[in-house]
């Protein structure tokens, strides 16, 4: 779905730019994408396991864009992707047609400005004009910082799943389960 854009000044005083992605943000999202899976733990995917193609991925991009259902918003910075994250339908079957998926990630460089709360708060306002009574996520046991985000914004842990990542070296993290009510 696209959206009206948003600017917002950072705690640093740069100006930060919300706005849908585009098709022509494609080779930017994946370089970003490469970014954020190194930097962190707590996300799902290793950095080798970035392996879209350009095509794959504008075509991703244009999807997101066409579906009234869902958003990608990146965070632009100094016209730089620092952040994204994306409102995803849970599906069309009336019993769950009421809730939504929320995922967020940003570069470590931009943590701490208000870049991340600020896309809470905007894309949890879209995904409400978009009919959603509830948002769901899941956060890595030990990512406190971004656990402590979500509970700012209301985001209530509902359980648990044990192991549900398994790391290179053979250790596992649990993950856990957080949902608000829009």
């Amino acid at each position: 779905m696209l959206f009206e854009e948003k600017k917002i000044t950072l705690k640093d005083n740069r100006i930060c730019i919300l706005r849908s992605v585009e098709e022509k943000d494609a080779a930017d999202m994946i370089e970003y994408l490469r970014i954020v899976s190194s930097e962190t733990p707590f996300l799902l995917r290793n950095e080798d396991e970035v392996t879209y193609t350009i095509e794959a991925e504008e075509q991703l991009l244009e999807n997101k864009r066409k579906n009234p259902r869902e958003i990608m918003m990146v965070a632009e910075v100094e016209n730089s992707i620092a952040g994204n994250c994306g409102i995803a339908s849970n599906g069309n079957l009336r019993r769950i047609y009421h809730r939504c998926g929320f995922a967020i990630a940003i570069k470590e460089t931009y943590w701490s400005i208000g870049i991340g709360s600020a896309m809470i708060e905007y894309a949890l306002s879209l995904a409400k004009k978009m009919g959603y009574e509830q948002a769901e996520l899941e956060v890595v046991d030990g990512n406190n910082r971004a656990k402590s985000l979500y509970e700012r914004f209301g985001f209530k842990e509902t359980g648990k799943n044990f192991r549900a990542l398994k790391y290179d070296d053979g250790s596992y993290k649990d993950e856990y389960k957080m949902i608000k009510i829009l």
